[in-house]
């Protein structure tokens, strides 16, 4: 069965008052993304790199996450950008690096760590890889020559919006890489469903188009999806409940990996704001283990670590007593073998806390929680036309 939820006709979902939300919604972050204080950065030096847990064939290798500095997401300036997302604060905000400088942050990063034990390499820019317009395509086809000359990486994962993917682009890169280094493609698709992507991501991008560009690339590249947990305007029930039908419907869509992003605090989002007045709440550490212990052994998804760029004011906990045993656990212990054993943990205090948040229900449709929440952040004068 394909649990992917059905794209609705739009004309179903143009109703007046989604509209409305959505007009809202891209005000609020339009108007957010105009606050964000600029910081002039270098362009010749990267964001931010570290080591994390990957896998190849199922078999957990070390990974080098290498994040380089770009002008920023395209979707800020087309449409306010994602309400989660940050990444704005720590781009270049528009410029565009020359390639040699592009090049330069990936050689200077790289020569931090010791490659002979790095076997996959993810190149993030808080945008899109494959967007010319963030990163030079001779820049990226540099960096992956390079690669292709480091004898123990054997996958390469670039990350980037769907709309930026073309399969031509993607195979010449492939072949850059060599037969030795499997290129994988990774495209967040954080929730299945194409209703809560538009009102409570703002993300710009349907299911349909996904499902068409990872299509497109079998037989050419990997695909990874990245899976939200912990949207806004949820209750903590229904964001566990979407995150369990997203991991299964990036199952079905063919996902070769799957990340589960817990949501974290950043400053100049929506989310933080929101957490601010009261309207929203981090999911809690246990709701994290919840989702992994209903779809794990059939799906086995990587637990992200918590780590952007810039760093996140806030990230899920349970309490002071549970909170970095929970997170190590997950860490340390369920991304090596990533079975149901691993998940196992022992009670605290903070878990009656966390089933009375389970029993909340809010039964307002998604957009009027979306306009009377963001409606109460917005001065007066946003809501002409």
């Amino acid at each position: 069965m394909f649990r992917c939820t059905a794209q609705f006709p739009v004309v179903q979902r143009m109703n007046e008052q989604y509209t409305e939300a959505l007009r809202v919604l891209r005000k609020m972050m339009n108007t957010l993304r105009a606050d964000t204080p600029i910081t002039e950065y270098p362009v010749d030096r990267a964001a931010s790199s570290d080591v994390r847990t990957g896998y190849i064939e199922g078999r957990p290798v070390r990974r080098l996450v290498v994040t380089l500095r770009s002008p920023g997401c395209s979707w800020v300036s087309r449409g306010g950008g994602c309400t989660m997302c940050g990444h704005w604060a720590g781009t270049t905000r528009g410029v565009l690096p020359d390639p040699r400088d592009t090049v330069r942050q990936f050689v200077s990063e790289t020569a931090r760590y010791n490659l002979d034990n790095i076997e996959v390499i993810s190149i993030y820019n808080s945008g899109s890889i494959l967007n010319p317009d963030e990163i030079h395509p001779v820049a990226l086809e540099n960096i992956c020559t390079r690669i292709s000359g480091m004898p123990s990486v054997g996958k390469v994962v670039l990350e980037t919006r769907a709309e930026y993917v073309d399969p031509a682009v993607v195979a010449s890169l492939a072949r850059l890489l060599g037969p030795d280094i499997r290129l994988s493609i990774a495209i967040g698709l954080e929730t299945a469903d194409d209703r809560k992507r538009d009102l409570l991501m703002n993300k710009g991008c349907s299911l349909e188009e996904m499902k068409r560009v990872i299509l497109s690339l079998e037989g050419i590249a990997d695909v990874q999806l990245y899976v939200l947990l912990g949207l806004p305007f949820l209750t903590e029930s229904e964001l566990i409940g979407d995150a369990v039908r997203t991991i299964y419907c990036a199952a079905d869509l063919g996902a070769d990996e799957i990340h589960i992003e817990p949501a974290t605090l950043q400053r100049y989002t929506l989310s933080g704001l929101l957490a601010e007045a009261g309207l929203y709440r981090l999911p809690s550490l246990y709701s994290l283990y919840e989702v992994l212990r209903t779809v794990v052994p059939d799906v086995r998804p990587y637990v992200s670590p918590f780590m952007h760029m810039p760093p996140p004011d806030r990230i899920p906990e349970g309490c002071s007593l549970c909170t970095d045993r929970l997170i190590y656990w997950l860490l340390e212990r369920y991304n090596l073998s990533r079975d149901r054993k691993s998940l196992e943990y022992g009670s605290c205090g903070c878990m009656a806390a966390w089933r009375r948040r389970l029993e909340d229900v809010d039964p307002r449709p998604l957009e009027q929680r979306v306009l009377e929440a963001v409606s109460g952040l917005l001065p007066v004068d946003s809501f002409r036309g």
